[in-house]
């Protein structure tokens, strides 16, 4: 066997076993001195928030999707593996695109809410156009080689 697939496979089972703690860990944002905005799972601050996610099976906002035709990047578990992994340059939007994409490879479904609040399951075609749309918003905002 290829060691490159080797490896990827081995990274991609692994980063599949630790979904599954990091399924619903909070995630806190907060401004440093310097002005500077953090992302993280640990408030670093008094003044951190707790950002409530929710997944709505999209992305959250409209103005963040990426422009249309911009192309989502290929699947497969190599290459999610690669567009998940952070980056020390990443931007907050890159980085929330990152963790946008690996909560929804872990996720055991991702779902919508419907007018009442209840929580309806994606089909599958719904989910893969989730998935596809995280991916192309990590290309657009990470850079092409994300």
């Amino acid at each position: 066997m290829n060691i490159k697939i080797s490896i990827a496979a081995a990274l991609a089972a692994s980063l599949l076993t630790m979904g599954a703690a990091r399924a619903d860990t909070p995630i806190y944002k907060w401004v440093d001195d310097k002005g500077q905005v953090h992302y993280s799972t640990e408030p670093h601050s008094g003044q951190a928030q707790q950002l409530e996610i929710k997944n709505s099976g999209t992305l959250p906002n409209p103005g963040d999707a990426p422009p249309p035709g911009t192309p989502a990047a290929p699947a497969s578990p190599a290459n999610d593996a690669k567009l998940v992994a952070p980056k020390p340059e990443d931007s907050p939007a890159c980085k929330a695109g990152r963790d946008r994409l690996f909560k929804y490879l872990h996720a055991d479904s991702l779902y919508q809410l419907d007018d009442k609040g209840n929580k309806q399951p994606l089909p599958p075609a719904e989910k893969q156009k989730a998935l596809d749309e995280a991916r192309a918003y990590i290309v657009q905002a990470c850079g092409g080689d994300a």
